[in-house]
């Protein structure tokens, strides 16, 4: 990573740091005594404090600071990055039922001797590409960041939770499907498409156990997890040096 990237970098944090500081703002210490008396036989105030602003806060991470952090770390190898990007393009009515199938299939239940589909990216692909014949209908998909001149082909990410719920998991790989029986339509031949996890609470990719992510996604072929994202993204070292920004930084002190 150069030192403008760096830069860049630090400043997305920063900016992110100075917009949700005013949350801080809206509980006293003593609000926080009356409001959470028990809380106080296990944690000092400032730990409650952090607990009660940690949803909202999180919540900005997601839909603010990765995908800016994702385009700056992406703006410093490639020139067309692209956040929110919408993707439209014709594609067959038996590709996009089969898709619909492949989604509902991961998403159903066990039932007694009936076996229960296994996420399977080669396959499904094959089934999918595979799909020909029907009326062509317009489908639109919007990529959390798109790199069209990534190294490996053009890049759709989705960037998420690292515990997301079913309903959030099963979107992504839909989308991520229909993107890429979109390209391979246009004769792109090598697109990629990941969900991108931009940390991991359970440290190792072994360890990673989230049910619903290991559900529905190809864990090797679909997910990019913690360290893997960023450094896909900027090379290797990309996510050390993201963590020793932040450490500069330190934590927010009011």
């Amino acid at each position: 990573m150069n030192s403008s990237t760096m830069d860049r970098v630090e400043s997305v944090i920063r900016g992110f740091v100075a917009k949700q500081a005013p949350k801080f703002g809206r509980w006293t210490i003593p609000q926080i005594r009356t409001a959470y008396p028990f809380h106080r036989i296990l944690f000092p105030d400032e730990a409650i404090l952090a607990a009660r602003l940690e949803r909202s806060i999180v919540t900005a991470m997601g839909t603010e600071l990765y995908p800016l952090l994702a385009e700056a770390i992406s703006l410093d190898r490639y020139n067309v990055v692209k956040r929110e990007f919408p993707i439209s393009g014709e594609l067959n009515d038996a590709a996009c039922n089969m898709i619909e199938q492949v989604v509902t299939e991961l998403r159903a239940r066990s039932q007694p001797g009936i076996p229960r589909r296994r996420p399977d990216h080669q396959q499904e692909i094959g089934d999918i590409l595979a799909s020909r014949g029907g009326g062509a209908r317009q489908i639109p998909v919007t990529a959390d960041l798109f790199v069209e001149d990534f190294h490996e082909g053009p890049l759709f990410l989705e960037l998420k939770t690292p515990l997301p719920n079913l309903d959030v998991a099963a979107e992504s790989k839909r989308k991520m499907l229909y993107y890429l029986a979109l390209m391979d339509r246009r004769g792109v031949s090598t697109p990629k498409a990941y969900l991108g996890l931009p940390y991991n609470p359970f440290v190792t990719r072994a360890q990673y156990s989230h049910s619903y992510t290991r559900q529905i996604m190809d864990m090797e072929r679909e997910v990019l997890l913690g360290n893997e994202l960023w450094d896909y993204l900027g090379g290797p070292g990309t996510y050390d040096t993201i963590t020793s920004i932040i450490d500069s930084i330190g934590p927010y002190s009011g």
